[in-house]
């Protein structure tokens, strides 16, 4: 397969170049085109792939197959001379994350002696995992300081190449097993790595690097990260996210911790207080029933559907109902979906479980429980009656 010339390499800024098309084909995911030179970057390395135009047909996708570079494009071209256009919006988001990372990377490793073990540079964030569970909000702000004042001080990137011979014996940041020739890319006094990938010429065009998450994982610490445009959105993003939210409470943006916290008290409070006087009308509720109800084989059977207008909680309407002498409870609580909730005086002759779960088996929905209690959901609406009217003969 020909070798393609990576214009990147030695350049990443270009944004247009003129090559020569070398094989075209079609294939099932568009026309394979690969050139004698090209300044499209191939998805490699944690980094995606370029986009743009090649030849006025839109790139697909970029992909690379041993020395050769794959464009996929949508149309096929004209053989010959042809004309490729980045999208360098594109390309420089993926500049400033990708130098942003082996700032990031090589700030971690000075201040905590944590490594890179993986980059993913993806759509809307990028991540590096480290090869340590043990990091802090502490060791964050650390390196993320520290990154942030490399890209402050502007210090110039460098791209060079080297054998491997010779880039063995640099102080690399990680050991490359390459062979041939290693492209190094340096940010000055700060971080040697090999690498393919695409970078700003200096730091300062990072722009700034934020970090936004962190997640423990077996072993690793996967740290999320914006650099430049991404950040400032994101930044943007928040700024109004709080705004609105202190508008809502009334407040200063500072106060919303406060604020939040005060408003989840006083709705625990009122949820506590709401139980309460559900399971008060739970009691008075099944008072009535149990009163109302015709005993049959020495035993009460109350049969009820609670919709959202009784304000009675049906599960606490059944417990209640169950607490009385001698009843057996079969609720259904009406929504989308319906519930079941069948209880029975402790000690009664019936298996509760065993009725809901032969109930559900015929009527739709799920659910189980004990001799005494159970319950079932994911009924339809419309199956309720029949669902309770089924289990009642089940009793016997």
């Amino acid at each position: 397969m020909p070798e393609t010339k990576r214009l990147y390499y030695t350049d990443c800024y270009l944004r247009e170049f003129e090559a020569q098309i070398v094989a075209a084909e079609q294939a099932e995911r568009g026309f394979r085109v690969i050139l004698d030179q090209t300044a499209f970057y191939p998805e490699s390395g944690g980094q995606p792939s370029d986009r743009g135009t090649l030849a006025g047909l839109r790139v697909l996708d970029v992909t690379e197959e041993g020395v050769a570079v794959i464009h996929w494009l949508d149309g096929k071209p004209e053989q010959g001379r042809v004309k490729g256009l980045l999208d360098w919006t594109r390309r420089f988001d993926h500049m400033q994350q990708h130098t942003g990372q082996h700032v990031l990377s090589a700030a971690f490793e000075r201040t905590g002696h944590y490594r890179t073990v993986s980059f993913h540079l993806g759509a809307e964030v990028s991540s590096i995992d480290l090869d340590s569970d043990r990091l802090a909000e502490r060791q964050l702000e650390e390196a993320e300081d520290l990154a942030n004042r490399v890209v402050f001080e502007d210090r110039p990137v460098r791209i060079s190449f080297r054998t491997a011979e010779e880039a063995s014996r640099l102080e690399l940041r990680k050991p490359t097993e390459r062979e041939g020739d290693v492209r190094l890319v340096e940010v000055e006094g700060f971080d040697l790595s090999a690498c393919g990938g695409t970078h700003v010429s200096h730091t300062g065009a990072i722009g700034i690097i934020a970090v936004r998450r962190f997640e423990r994982m077996k072993g690793l610490t996967r740290v999320e990260f914006l650099c430049g445009r991404r950040a400032l959105l994101a930044a943007r993003r928040d700024h109004r996210l709080l705004t609105e939210s202190a508008r809502l409470f009334s407040g200063a943006a500072a106060d919303l911790p406060a604020l939040i916290n005060k408003q989840s008290e006083e709705l625990r409070s009122q949820t506590r207080l709401r139980v309460k006087q559900s399971e008060k009308l739970a009691e008075f509720e099944a008072l009535e029933l149990v009163r109302g109800a015709t005993e049959r084989n020495g035993r009460k059977v109350i049969r009820q559907v609670v919709t959202a207008d009784d304000l009675v909680d049906a599960k606490a309407l059944a417990h209640a109902i169950a607490a009385q002498p001698g009843v057996v409870a079969l609720i259904g609580e009406a929504g989308s979906p319906a519930k079941l909730y069948f209880a029975q005086s402790a000690g009664g002759p019936c298996d509760m479980g065993s009725i809901l779960k032969q109930t559900v088996a015929k009527t739709g929905g799920k659910g189980g429980g004990a001799r005494d209690f159970a319950q079932g959901g994911g009924l339809e609406s419309g199956s309720l009656e029949e669902a309770l009217s089924f289990a009642e003969r089940l009793l016997g």
